[in-house]
């Protein structure tokens, strides 16, 4: 008899790109896949998005800490970061986020992270949970891929970028909120006095707010900063592949997407040293201190070197690998199938 799960899509009514999206669709496109289950999907809404689901399954996961309405089904939690705890994300729902990320850890019959170090900030913040029996880390793969392919045919929408101008932008890819850390990347960016020499800042996320226009008008870089907004996957891994480098001075991360697929793609990395960025970068980039631009400045002319570039690239498609999806998949099943079975004792 197949173990019934219910995968609990509310990720895909909360954003429509993202980092956690792209895990969910991963992930649970995989698992379902495997003829050991019979899944069911519900969706629900923003309003609903903090009430309980009724299921019947066997096993119960959310895509963001929603709770199931059961006595039967084993409840899956997967915790991707403690952003709203540590106070770098804030918003008007901040105390009700985090009212819903520990109701829905406390409840659980397994908790999953994504990294070491989100399980260690778990065990900071819920050291009852210290002694938990099914606390697990399981990571993140890389969905964008180095293609040899993808240059014979550009995305038509960046075709006008040359792979010549390519290689002298340096990338930041993704939101710029405060914990990003963006104006640092930019001051860097300036210190490294690179734009001196035809580089560019390339930002693959949204337009440029009034504030950061001021202070590219400040540091004199208008003509040297430049974005692509709603970049398709394609288009992201064009850019990964011919760009000089990915700069990701974050001040805090769950995981850190961007870092792994850039390595997979050829792009040569520079990353914060904190939280759990050093778990998949290692020495595969440059690790630099976030709050001091002079630091990245100093990475971004050490790759001006071509041998050490290309070090740097080999690197980082060797440690790219080791985040495998399919594997990761595999341990998500193991759990669905041991907690099932511990159900039936």
């Amino acid at each position: 008899m197949k173990i019934t799960l219910n995968f609990d899509d509310i990720i895909y009514q909360l954003q429509q790109q993202g980092g956690i999206s792209k895990y969910w669709q991963e992930l649970t496109n995989r698992i379902a896949a495997n003829h050991l289950f019979e899944v069911n999907r519900t969706t629900g809404s923003k309003i609903t998005r903090y009430l309980p689901i009724y299921t019947n399954a066997d096993i119960f996961h959310s895509s963001y800490y929603r709770k199931p309405l059961s006595k039967k089904a084993q409840n899956i939690v997967t915790v991707y970061d403690f952003l709203y705890h540590f106070g770098q994300l804030k918003s008007i729902n901040t105390r009700i986020n985090i009212w819903q990320i520990e109701s829905a850890i406390n409840a659980a019959n397994a908790i999953v992270c994504i990294s070491e170090n989100t399980k260690k900030d778990l065990f900071l913040l819920y050291p009852h949970l210290v002694n938990h029996p099914h606390v697990y880390v399981v990571g993140i793969g890389a969905s964008i891929k180095f293609d040899e392919t993808i240059n014979l045919k550009p995305p038509s929408r960046i075709l006008e970028s040359s792979i010549s101008k390519l290689q002298k932008s340096i990338l930041f890819v993704g939101k710029r909120i405060r914990y990003k850390n963006f104006e640092n990347a930019l001051l860097g960016f300036y210190e490294s006095d690179l734009a001196k020499e035809g580089f560019t800042l390339l930002c693959v996320g949204s337009s440029f707010s009034v504030a950061e226009v001021q202070l590219l008008t400040k540091l004199n870089l208008r003509n040297n900063v430049a974005f692509i907004e709603n970049a398709t996957e394609k288009e992201l891994n064009y850019v990964y592949q011919n760009a000089f480098a990915l700069v990701y001075p974050s001040l805090y991360e769950g995981f850190g997407l961007p870092p792994l697929e850039a390595m997979s793609c050829g792009c040569p990395v520079i990353a914060s040293n904190t939280s759990s960025i050093p778990e998949v970068v290692a020495d595969a980039g440059i690790l630099i201190n976030p709050q001091d631009p002079q630091e990245i400045a100093s990475a971004l002319k050490t790759l001006l070197d071509h041998k050490t570039r290309s070090s740097y690239i080999t690197k980082g498609f060797a440690r790219s690998k080791i985040f495998n999806w399919d594997e990761f998949a595999q341990n998500y099943i193991q759990i669905y199938k041991s907690l099932v079975v511990e159900s039936k004792k």
